[in-house]
């Protein structure tokens, strides 16, 4: 392999983990956001129960 196919498969592996890596912390706050393959984001509340009492999850 060339040397520079190499820097250049590692600059996009680099750049595909930081886009993930931006998506998942996104997903883990909770942050409602749309992107092209998505539709909109629910706005209802979930509701979990524990001992007959009702909290948003």
């Amino acid at each position: 392999m060339n040397i520079l196919s190499i820097i250049k498969e590692q600059q996009v592996k680099a750049q595909r983990r930081h886009d993930a890596e931006l998506l998942m912390a996104k997903a883990y706050r909770g942050v409602a956001y749309t992107d092209v393959h998505h539709d909109q984001p629910s706005t209802e509340t979930a509701m979990c129960v524990y001992r007959g009492k009702a909290y948003p999850c």
